[in-house]
């Protein structure tokens, strides 16, 4: 005889139970079980769901055991699947007797026998951490789906205000909270939270979205790979200089990161956009982050994370943007110290000028509703302990209204690496009354409630920490029926869409910078250079080309440089070699590579570095090109053919060798999945390139001038573009084009005095007229710099503002800059932020002028009053 489960609710048994359904076992549906195996005879598997448990009746045998859905309140009942939280399992013994796995568990089934319980053999069913189900198969038959879906539509849970969607959401929370115990409360103040299942509230899932979605794919669509899209990194974003499509790159990621939600397969909120500076060349998350530039990654925060976030009219979020990693972040592992470890010393006008920026615009322009605290502590204080950081500064003074969430261990790391905590109550105190009301971790779990309980943490601040996760999760409708919020249908169709590819695609070609054009050499001259030869360790990348941090992408629509060079020019006309891998030591691939180059009219040299030489927990040693790629583009120069370098990378490179002696250089960063085409494009003149550096590109011999624990601007030297006194071989800001551009002042008198401070609100505007002078389409990014000559302290150059414009030959366009009050402040020593009067010099493009502020001193921020409120949390 064979049990099966019907789809049909009528032809279920137990159809006289409420709410009780059949699934089949497709993915993103809510708990279910089937079965049908002509080997277990006796079996009768039946659907548990909304307010019922599963239970095992009677006696399990070696046919097998009867299995039925019973009421919680309905007796005799015997047994309930147990989860088990040390092993990740359902655990449940069945009278001596168990199922067992014949082998490892997956969602697609695996053989499953009869066998008494010895060895600690009880019956397992694996615990999937990721979208928090618990899967099982009999031959592909049984499967076990749990808790992936708000349950607010049935009673008792539908009459509870925090159920009630025409409620605000601060009514909901405060409802919410009040229901929850405090193992519920501790229990989600983590990442892998389980959610509430006894008031039907589902898990909060928290993933990544950097330049894209990082998960698996989803349901594929017609014309679609069900994978995320991959943008370039941020990095290579930054460097197209280009607020709407920061934007609109935010928009997509968010649609796809909902879309794959919805097939259970990611998160709901992430942790992104990086807006740490990349002040150090050397760091190893540098490519994650836009640059080094406060004003820069300020704006591109507040253009990202508002695609992210959606529409701040919208009653619903559409994902939850996180800024990390709060604060003064950039070092991995560097001389024997890694983040765990490093105390940076940092000064407050350091803080409150550069570091905190574009934290500040995350909260004041973004308004994301979370901020990631980062493992290194500050003057002394761990990141996720600094309430002074955390409570006073962004939540008091910028106006916060988000939840805290550690760095993933940072929390541990404040007793056992920082060693500013002894025991762990205090630890729990530290972090959750310094701000931190999530764990990314486990350490609240295992010690939160305790600490509680032994008066070391205040009740009151657990339910003000659980309030602040909720709040962002009622705001994401995740308690809320899909007919109400429109992302609940997202799909299939919306991942990896043609408009995402597009952009992608226009993101690649906007990065790319153009560092040196020596006689015009690009775009290359098809009809003169007949064949060509590309080598390098990234002439036929793919997955390189993507950085870190990126999803399941099969490369379906992706062509590496040779690949797309191939393409365009057929493969008679183009030869490959590789030369060497980017850290191989050995020369044995060079002469190969020489040998295309010598039977080839022009050299495409394809170099940098990969996720081997800079990642997370991995720091640069050199700025110069790692391994033999420096000999290999030698050996290629050595030939007489005409060469071009090609750049992929996140960290600067120091290349002086290469500047003086190649007479073409393109800098491409990590260009995503569509990186491949868009070089090629450039190199053959289908578009001129427009992109800026974000960077400065140091001298080699930077790296034995400063130490990465050096956390000083000003000092030794100075360090980023706003305080360098060494000479650069290519500036922040720095890049070329294929056409040329023309600048003249819109009015013809600037701006010479001002006779009043400045309020708050107010700025200095500028207006210009830019012309493409050339013949060639082409983008100019429209650059405002502004000085002090009257402040010691000032930058010696700052960007106050940029604007990217597209001109067909001879077109010309109005571009209006605005110096806003922060940018003319200086802060002092003490961290007192004010507007102060003085000589300031302004230049836009080839333009220059100069205006004198005069007037009182205008007060922006003051740090030491905020230091004299705050109240140490130990």
């Amino acid at each position: 005889m064979t049990a099966t489960i019907s789809q049909s609710v009528s032809d279920d048994p137990i159809a006289n139970f409420d709410n009780v359904q059949v699934w089949d076992c497709n993915p993103g549906i809510r708990q279910r079980w089937e079965i049908s195996h002509s080997s277990y005879p006796q079996s009768n598997i039946f659907l548990q769901s909304d307010g019922k448990v599963l239970d095992i009746l009677g006696y399990s045998n070696d046919t097998g055991g009867n299995l039925q859905v019973f009421s919680k309140t309905n007796t005799p009942w015997n047994q309930q699947f147990l989860y088990n939280e040390s092993t990740n399992q359902i655990v449940s013994l069945m009278n001596g007797r168990c199922a067992e796995g014949a082998g490892s568990a997956n969602t697609s089934g695996t053989n499953v026998d009869m066998a008494p319980c010895s060895n600690g053999k009880n019956q397992m069913f694996v615990y999937n951490k990721t979208d928090m189900t618990f899967r099982y198969g009999i031959n592909s038959m049984l499967c076990l789906d749990a808790g992936s879906s708000a349950n607010c539509s049935v009673a008792p849970n539908s009459g509870y205000p925090y159920c009630n969607s025409s409620l605000d959401a601060k009514t909901r929370v405060d409802d919410l909270v009040s229901r929850m115990t405090l193992e519920e409360k501790v229990s989600n103040m983590q990442n892998s939270n389980k959610g509430v299942p006894r008031l039907g509230v589902p898990r909060f899932p928290f993933a990544e979205c950097l330049h894209g979605v990082l998960s698996g794919c989803g349901s594929a669509a017609e014309g679609s790979t069900g994978c995320p899209t991959s943008f370039p990194s941020a990095l290579g974003l930054s460097a197209t200089f280009n607020h709407s499509l920061w934007l609109e790159a935010g928009k997509i990621v968010s649609t796809e990161a909902r879309a794959l939600n919805n097939q259970g397969v990611t998160g709901m909120a992430f942790w992104a956009p990086d807006v740490n500076l990349f002040k150090d060349p050397r760091w190893g998350r540098g490519q994650e982050v836009p640059g080094e530039d406060p004003y820069l990654s300020a704006e591109y925060v507040a253009h990202y994370s508002k695609g992210l976030q959606g529409m701040e009219e919208e009653k619903y979020l559409k994902i939850v943007s996180t800024c990390k990693h709060f604060s003064a972040y950039d070092l991995e592992n560097w001389n024997g110290t890694d983040r765990f470890h490093f105390d940076a010393k940092v000064e407050d006008r350091d803080l409150v000028e550069y570091y905190w920026v574009p934290f500040r615009s995350c909260v004041e322009r973004a308004h994301v509703q979370s901020i990631m605290c980062s493992y290194n502590a500050v003057n002394g204080v761990p990141s996720c302990a600094n309430s002074l950081f955390q409570n006073d500064i962004a939540r008091g003074e910028w106006g916060f209204d988000g939840f805290f969430v550690s760095d993933c261990g940072a929390i541990g790391a404040i007793m056992n690496s920082h060693h500013y905590t002894n025991d762990t109550d205090s630890t729990c105190r530290a972090g959750v009354l310094g701000g931190t009301d999530l764990n990314c971790g486990s350490f609240y779990a295992a010690n939160l409630a305790n600490a509680v309980n032994k008066g070391a943490v205040p009740q009151a601040a657990i339910d003000a920490a659980i309030s602040r996760i909720y709040h962002a999760f009622i705001r994401l409708g995740g308690l809320d029926p899909p007919e109400l919020v429109s992302y609940k249908a997202l799909g299939p169709s919306d991942v990896d869409t043609s408009a995402a590819r597009k952009l992608a695609y226009e993101a690649a070609q906007q990065l790319i910078v153009l560092l040196k054009n020596d006689g015009n050499m690009l775009p290359l001259d098809t009809s003169k250079y007949h064949t060509i030869a590309v080598v390098g360790p990234h002439g036929n990348a793919t997955q390189d080309l993507l950085s870190n941090y990126h999803g399941t992408n099969t490369l379906v629509n992706s062509h590496s440089p040779l690949q797309a060079l191939t393409n365009a020019l057929g493969s008679d006309r183009v030869k490959y070699s590789k030369g060497c891998n980017v850290a191989d030591t050995g020369t044995s691939g060079i002469a190969d590579a020489v040998n295309a180059v010598k039977s080839s009219d022009v050299a495409l040299v394809f170099v940098g570095l990969d996720q081997s030489q800079e990642r997370e927990g991995h720091d640069r040693t050199i700025l110069d090109l790692p391994g033999v790629q420096l000999q290999l583009i030698q050996s290629v120069v050595a030939t007489k053919k005409p060469t071009v370098v090609v750049l992929i990378n996140g960290g600067p490179l120091a290349i002086e060798w290469v500047k003086d002696n190649v007479p073409a250089i393109i800098e491409a960063f990590y260009p995503g999945e569509m990186g491949g085409d868009a070089i090629a494009d450039v190199l053959l003149g289908k578009i001129s390139p427009g992109g800026k550096l974000p960077y400065t590109i140091y001298p080699s011999e930077f790296n034995s001038t400063r130490s990465m624990f050096d956390m000083s601007l000003r000092e030794n030297g100075g360090i980023t573009y706003r305080y360098y006194t060494g000479k650069a071989l290519w500036e922040f800001g720095f890049g070329m084009s294929y056409t040329t551009f023309e600048y003249s002042w819109m009015d013809s008198e600037r701006p010479r005095r001002l006779s009043t401070v400045l309020a708050a609100q107010d700025g200095i505007n500028y207006t210009v007229n830019v012309t493409n002078s050339g013949h060639m389409v082409g983008d100019e990014v429209v650059l405002g710099f502004i000085n002090s000559s009257d402040e010691a302290d000032a930058p010696i150059r700052e960007l106050f503002a940029f604007e990217r414009v597209h001109l067909n030959p001879g077109e010309s366009q109005v571009v209006h800059l605005t110096v806003p009050p922060q940018v003319l402040s200086v802060v002092n020593k003490n961290g007192v932020e004010a507007v102060v009067e003085g000589k300031y010099c302004v230049k836009i493009g080839s333009l220059v002028t100069e205006f004198v502020l005069n007037g009182d001193v205008h007060v922006l921020f003051d740090l030491p009053a905020v230091k004299k409120r705050h109240v140490s949390v130990l």
